[in-house]
């Protein structure tokens, strides 16, 4: 054969001679006695198939004839469909992931973020669902700390993640859905006094005041006071 009409280098394709894994274009040089190319060892003059899918490999069929496109999950992240959590890949070329792993990856949430990954088979996608299992829960009415709501559940209206500030003498925190923060205002709950004209009164009421000259002692009696 003459080798006028053939150029004088070309590429060719190696593969794993283990795996049988594509690994790449090499090139081979026309042998101008032959007439022909000289192909190492593990090397076809067949291309592969372009255009892969993700997480897909070529490898060469059982023939050496072509080349068959298979998974490949060798080098990627795996993780824990239960719980977003990273696992070893030990996977093989043309393995598929178990079916309680997933190599889509999770989002990522800091600490201060109240949501988690959940896996959804259907859609084969994470979802994002609230999670305040790792947030304190404090109830709007009362400022007392309460119970986490369970994974997936969303916190109600009546409490808040906000940490109410600490009680001093005749002050507490009071919830002020308005500015959605908690505001210091006057606890007087249980105190009784007494206004000028004698009257007893008893406050009963978060964010109550003391009257102007209210006291809270009581008065002396008039015929004690005439003594």
């Amino acid at each position: 054969m003459s080798d006028t009409t053939l150029p004088s280098q070309k590429n060719a394709f190696s593969f794993d001679p283990s795996t049988r894994a594509y690994l790449g274009a090499v090139t081979v040089f026309l042998s101008p006695l032959e007439g022909q190319y000289f192909l190492p060892d593990n090397v076809v003059e067949f291309a592969p198939p372009s255009g892969l899918a993700p997480n897909t490999s070529c490898r060469l069929n059982d023939a050496g004839d072509g080349w068959d496109v298979v998974p490949d999950f060798r080098r990627v992240m795996l993780y824990t469909k239960a719980n977003a959590t990273p696992v070893a890949n030990t996977l093989q070329l043309g393995e598929l992931p178990p079916q309680d792993v997933t190599a889509v990856p999770p989002a990522i949430f800091s600490d201060t973020v109240p949501r988690r990954n959940a896996w959804d088979e259907a859609a084969n996608a994470w979802r994002e669902i609230p999670d305040y299992s790792r947030h304190h829960v404090y109830d709007k009415a009362t400022g007392e700390f309460v119970a986490s709501p369970a994974p997936g559940a969303e916190l109600p209206d009546t409490q808040t993640t906000q940490m109410p500030p600490p009680p001093q003498k005749y002050r507490a925190p009071q919830w002020n859905e308005a500015s959605n923060t908690w505001d210091v205002v006057p606890d007087f709950r249980g105190v009784t006094y007494w206004l000028p004209d004698g009257s007893e009164h008893v406050v009963d009421e978060l964010g109550v005041d003391l009257p102007p000259f209210a006291t809270t002692e009581p008065p002396v009696p008039q015929d004690n006071a005439e003594a």
